[in-house]
């Protein structure tokens, strides 16, 4: 079968969090002057709706205060955002020259591609001025469409938007979220980049019954 189209994940696929400063919860946690303990039960809670646009970074932020009645200044508030934006930002500053070359190497072949990430909105503020945007025919970003991996769904409008059958499309991420399993219930190949996850501090391992991609490139002979 020839195939038409690949679909990736974003996170420590195209990008990666690594090798720069983070913005830990923790240090949200001290600049809100807030208990981390007390913190996660109602960020988490909200991790669907930030996923999926039903609520901000802001509003998460507001309703765990609010919960917590813990009285922090619009200032502070402003600082938090401006910090979580920077440190996700940085992702897209250095972008790995071997998935570059994977994508040119895509588009001079006339494979559509498209991306699917689970993502709040301040995640991805630079992503359309990044050197990726432009590769791409589709973007669906999680809070945009108002659904996230691995809902079939989203799987099926990335494969309708690029004009091919869902068994025409491989699927390749770093397996978080079950992405790689939602993407082959849906009839797509699923391939597990870990190209950058080999490099973590806590390498993870490979998924069984998948096939694995160790770098970019390599996308290539599973396509041919």
């Amino acid at each position: 079968m020839k195939y038409k189209a690949v679909v990736f994940d974003l996170f420590e696929t195209l990008i990666t969090e690594w090798g720069h400063k983070k913005y830990t919860k923790n240090e949200m946690c001290a600049d809100l002057m807030i208990d981390r303990k007390s913190f996660d039960p109602y960020w988490n809670e909200k991790e669907n709706d930030r996923y999926t646009g039903r609520m901000s970074f802001e509003e998460s932020i507001r309703y765990v205060l609010k919960k917590l009645q813990k009285d922090v200044s619009g200032e502070i508030i402003s600082s938090v955002i401006k910090k979580r934006i920077q440190t996700k930002s940085a992702c897209f500053d250095n972008i790995n020259n071997d998935v570059l070359i994977l994508l040119d190497t895509l588009k001079a072949n006339g494979i559509k591609i498209a991306m699917i990430s689970n993502c709040s909105s301040e995640e991805v503020a630079m992503l359309k001025e990044s050197d990726l945007a432009h590769y791409f025919d589709e973007i669906l970003l999680s809070y945009e469409v108002k659904m996230k991996k691995p809902d079939p769904c989203i799987y099926e409008d990335a494969a309708k938007r690029l004009g091919v059958e869902l068994n025409e499309c491989f699927f390749v991420g770093d397996g978080g979220s079950n992405e790689l399993e939602g993407a082959e219930r849906v009839g797509m190949k699923a391939i597990q980049a870990k190209w950058f996850t080999n490099q973590l501090p806590r390498k993870r391992e490979s998924i069984e019954g998948f096939l694995v991609a160790d770098y970019p490139l390599k996308i290539i002979d599973y396509i041919n």
